[in-house]
């Protein structure tokens, strides 16, 4: 019984450590013009931030609206690294990936939004992921933020107190 304990323990320990952290490093807020932005703050050095997704999760969706953001998934080109502050609704142009136009949240269910920092192998063709940054939101935490106010971890803060915030979680 002792030796099926241990074991149960091991066996725990083991596949605990298969899965890379997740890291509250996902800022959401009001751009200068209203529109929808996101704030990716990897660790000080990071290495390259391999991919970048936007995923809308609900019961029920707003599927006969096409403005609705549905999400998507972009890889950015090798020379991105550091803090980064993209559009929610799209990657931008120079990233590999496809996005379906929106232009607005749905009430819906939540928004998950992450990165992955790793490297990338080729043979065979993966990522090997150090860690993820990760942001979830609902549309009606961040529709009423204050240009220059983030919705992170829960809460909004500025700036600064994002970035105190993902200095304190690396």
């Amino acid at each position: 019984m002792l030796w099926s304990a241990g074991a149960a323990v091991a066996l725990a320990l083991l596949t605990a450590g298969c899965s890379p952290p997740e890291l509250q490093l996902v800022a959401v807020g009001q751009g200068p013009q209203g529109e929808l932005r996101a704030l990716l703050r990897p660790c000080s050095g990071a290495a390259h931030m391999e991919e970048v997704s936007i995923q809308h999760i609900a019961d029920e969706t707003d599927g006969a609206d096409p403005e609705v953001l549905d999400g998507w998934s972009a890889r950015p080109p090798r020379s991105v690294t550091g803090e980064l502050e993209i559009s929610l609704y799209a990657p931008p142009q120079n990233w590999h990936g496809a996005a379906q136009p929106a232009r607005k949240l749905s009430a819906a269910g939540f928004y998950s939004v992450d990165f992955v920092i790793g490297r990338q192998e080729t043979q065979p063709r993966s990522i090997v992921v150090k860690y993820r940054g990760i942001g979830r939101f609902e549309a009606a935490d961040v529709e009423g933020l204050a240009p220059g106010q983030w919705w992170a971890d829960g809460k909004v803060m500025s700036r600064t107190q994002f970035r105190e915030h993902t200095d304190d979680v690396c």
